[in-house]
């Protein structure tokens, strides 16, 4: 019965990638990466009682020696990058484990936890090395003549190494050392009565963890393809903990067992992060679809679903799901992914937790989503109604990828609309690219985005937003003295660049530039740095929270001879509300009528909406920018007509010449693909804007 049940296992596993959609084959590859880390750690605290919520730090030391030996040295085979991935990690692992050796329970962990974010801040210093927040793109690993190109090669090479890891792994436990570590575990006091030396069984066990993390932080590079130190946070190491708690302590299957559900559960529960309310919509309307569509659209991934409740063997389970996969997998695919004859699924990543959680919320359910439910009720486009589909990055690129994947692969959609932040949509760029699904007017300002095939610029981009503010200050206002604080990222990096640019033209250069790590919430040291460069001019290029944070330090310390000028998803009453009476007399450029007194058309029918569907939900420039992207993105549908692909999609949104919505200026799509290329002069005034100047121009 035993070899039996590994013989099914092994069929399902080898079957794997050519039964399952392609979502389920790169999940199935984060399950036996989660695997690799929860065996090291059960071999750390399972086996010796070492409590370690450091392993997130292991984790990240390895995926970026994996990706910097992978774009260092492009020729070196993927065993020996993961190889030296594991070493480096190990030899970290020998350095924080001797000094541990004096350490336990709460203080270890203490440790340990210190560790992770000692490593995160090394990553985000490290810049020159590992490009700190904006993130490092891995390119595909080679395997002698053949490059890891696909879901399907990375899951085998990862399923590979994790099998040979396991068999280690049990090898380990059966030996004189493995009983020396029961040992340990079982009573420090009695294994040192018995000559075991406990300080180098110890040691040892932290080697070994930190070796297997590290190669498992190799493949995670590889597997995923963009690393940023946001993904290596202290909740991940608790849920490699929870793993060996919900599988069991001193043992390698349970190791395996806790990994595939915490992972699978994480994943499964992306979408709770949104309102009950939301998640009920996106839930009814998933499982509608798949009722309706699944003989069209091919696999839809069901056997991931709930678990059954029916008894039977494990042999008998596994071979069902494997003849089921393959089954569903021969049958035919749909003309046109994400449309059917009565809807168009669209979706998108986006930040409805961490810095940016309300205008995520605001830009997709207040915004695209009341835009859709005016469109659908109406009849909807063509006879067909639109559904979206979001899931939560929280700002953080590498959840943007991961979400991203699950809307294409598994949820099918036929586009990705309005994701935010410059760092999320960055790195799900070249995804996106090579898979020719459109990216639909991303909330962002990188320039990165411009002229792609298959991206309509949503927001301003930051060089002409630059343009237009430093025409504004030193070509009408004179003003000849500036300073910038900007986010350290794609973000606050792209302004800065285009901000020089600018103000070169002028024959001005910036008198001082301070940046702000993501997610700092002092920033008193660079206030007081650019105090000092007495600047008439201090441009903010943050998120709210260090936004905030440097109004109110500037109020404090009584610093009123500079103008600040707010950029991005700060030129907002409510972000800059967060400062209170210290945002008074900011100003800034702003991409979007006021929607509270506006009397163009358009904002006149968008607050007519807000009321009728989200009475209690007042109305700002986020929802109005998501309301717009869903306007826009109906034009183009109806404009290809019946037959709506991907390709004629895009071919109508090109052909948008001088359009009419009634709350910008006439839109003229050209090659660049951008939507947006006005805005206008605002100043804060007793916690509003008032408009100082007509539309200005950037070209």
């Amino acid at each position: 019965m035993r070899h039996a049940a590994l013989a099914t296992g092994a069929a399902v596993v080898v079957g794997w990638p050519w039964a399952a959609p392609r979502y389920f084959v790169f999940l199935a590859s984060l399950i036996a990466i989660n695997a690799i880390v929860a065996i090291g750690l059960n071999l750390l605290s399972g086996y010796t009682n070492q409590l370690s919520f450091g392993h997130a730090g292991f984790l990240a030391i390895g995926a970026y020696a994996a990706a910097i030996l992978t774009i260092r040295a492009p020729a070196l085979p993927v065993p020996a990058a993961l190889l030296l991935a594991g070493l480096v990690t190990a030899a970290v692992g020998l350095a924080l484990g001797v000094p541990c050796l004096r350490l336990e329970g709460l203080y270890l962990a203490m440790a340990t936890l210190a560790f992770g974010f000692v490593v995160v801040e090394a990553i985000l210093n490290l810049d020159w090395l590992t490009r700190g927040n904006d993130g490092l793109r891995v390119p595909a690993a080679r395997l002698g003549p053949w490059t890891l190109a696909t879901d399907t090669a990375r899951y085998y090479l990862v399923v590979t190494v994790a099998a040979l890891l396991i068999v280690a792994a049990v090898n380990i436990t059966r030996t004189r050392t493995g009983r020396a570590l029961l040992a340990v575990r079982e009573s420090e006091i009695a294994a040192q009565a018995s000559g075991i030396n406990l300080a180098a069984y110890k040691t040892l066990a932290f080697v070994v963890s930190a070796f297997y993390t590290g190669v498992a932080g190799g493949l995670f590079a590889l597997v995923v393809g963009f690393l940023s130190p946001d993904s290596f946070d202290v909740f991940l190491s608790v849920d490699f903990v929870a793993m060996i708690i919900v599988g069991g302590l001193g043992s390698i299957l349970g190791s395996v067992v806790g990994a595939a559900l915490i992972t699978t559960l994480n994943d499964s529960l992306a979408h709770l992060r949104r309102d009950p309310d939301s998640v009920h919509a996106v839930h009814a309307g998933r499982h509608r679809a798949r009722a309706r569509h699944d003989r069209a659209a091919g696999p839809r991934g069901r056997t991931a679903g709930a678990p059954s409740t029916r008894r039977g063997s494990m042999i008998s389970r596994a071979s069902f799901v494997l003849l089921l996969a393959l089954a569903l997998s021969a049958l035919p695919a749909a003309a046109q992914q994400g449309v059917s004859d009565t809807e168009i699924v669209i979706g998108g990543s986006n930040s409805f937790s961490g810095p940016l959680a309300f205008t995520g919320d605001q830009i997709t359910k207040f915004g695209v989503d009341l835009y859709f439910r005016v469109v659908n009720d109406a009849g909807g486009i063509h006879g067909r109604k639109v559904r979206t589909v979001y899931y939560d990055d929280g700002y953080r690129p590498q959840d943007a990828v991961a979400n991203t994947k699950k809307l294409v692969e598994q949820d099918r959609v036929f586009a990705i609309i309005i994701p935010q932040g410059s760092p999320p949509v960055v790195a799900t760029l070249d995804y996106l690219e090579e898979n020719k699904v459109p990216m639909l007017f991303p909330y962002q300002s990188s320039p990165v985005t411009r002229g792609k095939r298959w991206v309509l610029q949503g927001m301003t981009l930051s060089d002409r937003s630059s343009k237009m503010m430093i025409d504004y200050l030193a070509g009408q206002r004179k003003i000849k003295r500036f300073a910038a604080l900007y986010q350290d990222d794609e973000y606050g990096k792209s302004f800065l660049t285009a901000f020089e640019k600018d103000l070169a033209r002028f024959g001005l250069k910036l008198a001082a530039a301070e940046s702000v790590k993501r997610g700092v919430t002092d920033v008193s040291a660079q206030v007081a740095k650019l105090q000092a460069a007495k600047p008439e001019v201090t441009f903010l290029v943050l998120v709210p929270g260090p936004g905030a944070q440097a109004l109110k330090e500037r109020q404090k310390i009584g610093w009123t001879d500079t103008i600040m000028v707010s950029t991005g998803p700060l030129t907002d009453e409510r972000y800059l509300a967060l400062a209170g009476d210290a945002a008074e007399g900011v100003e800034g450029l702003s991409l979007w009528p006021d929607p509270v007194t506006s009397d163009l058309p358009g904002v006149k029918l968008y607050r007519e909406h807000m009321l009728r569907y989200h009475p209690n939900n007042e109305v700002n420039r986020y929802s109005i920018a998501g309301y717009f992207a869903a306007m826009l993105f109906t034009e183009g549908a109806k404009r290809a007509g019946r037959n709506l692909t991907r390709e004629s999609l895009m071919t109508a949104l090109e052909s948008i010449k001088g359009y009419a919505s009634g709350i910008l200026p006439p839109i003229t799509i050209g090659p660049d693909h951008e939507t947006q290329k006005q805005g206008f002069w605002v100043r804060v005034e007793k916690g509003h804007f008032k408009p100082m100047t007509d539309w200005l121009k950037s070209e």
